[in-house]
């Protein structure tokens, strides 16, 4: 199946809800270097690109519009506990930023816990619906179906977990595809645990691997 065909048959697999009436709430966790996927996009023109944990999908929006012929699978559960992660923000500085009003922030945190995350994500990215399908389900165990629905990614951006795992296996199934992600610079106390999975998969199997702020990418050597 070509990457048309198979991008519309997953995107009847995983059709949108209704997210009429859903607010948007523009908000990401951007640790620094995102610019640098898109110039990957931008250089490299990807018809397909996988991002695996896209929370509220402020980076997708970001990937999306950086190429308008861009086609973009979103993995994610967007469970309950985003709930939960997002009511733990009010007050402290990842949302006084975006939204310094303390009234803003728990209208933020109330319409991600009165619409659930999914829709608010989409709600965020409603005007790139034909580019973007959400499939709902847990990295890595969604990822071999995509291999067998025929997804064939050219860039993969990993935002998830903080598991080997997925990195391990998107590499598995998509070989040719250039990895990317985030957490470069997270948790610093327990000594950047996804800086050293990135780095040891990089040694191991033959990638040069670059940083910018907490995000990431490998290049074959």
């Amino acid at each position: 199946m070509g990457t048309e065909d198979a991008f519309r048959a997953l995107a009847k697999r995983y059709p949108w809800p209704s997210i009429a009436g859903v607010p948007r709430w523009p908000f990401t966790l951007d640790g620094g270097g995102r610019e640098r996927i898109e110039a990957i996009i931008t250089e490299h023109r990807p018809a397909v690109m996988l991002e695996i944990g896209c929370f509220l999908c402020g980076s997708s929006r970001r990937w999306l519009e950086t190429d308008q012929n861009l086609r973009l699978v979103g993995v994610d559960p967007w469970g309950e506990a985003l709930i939960d992660q997002c009511r733990r923000y009010v007050g402290r500085p990842r949302l006084t930023a975006a939204y310094p009003d303390p009234a803003d922030q728990k209208a933020f945190a109330d319409s991600v816990a009165a619409y659930g995350p999914l829709a608010c994500a989409l709600a965020n990215i409603s005007d790139f619906r034909d580019r973007f399908v959400p499939v709902v389900g847990a990295s890595p165990g969604i990822l071999p179906a995509l291999k067998r629905w025929d997804i064939m990614p050219d860039l993969i951006y990993i935002d998830a977990d903080k598991k080997a795992a997925d990195l391990m296996i998107a590499h598995r199934l998509w070989p040719n595809a250039r990895i990317t992600g985030d957490d470069w610079t997270w948790n610093r106390t327990k000594g950047y645990p996804m800086r050293k999975t990135v780095e040891r998969f990089a040694a191991r199997k033959g990638y040069s691997v670059e940083a910018d702020g907490s995000t990431w990418w490998l290049t074959p050597q």
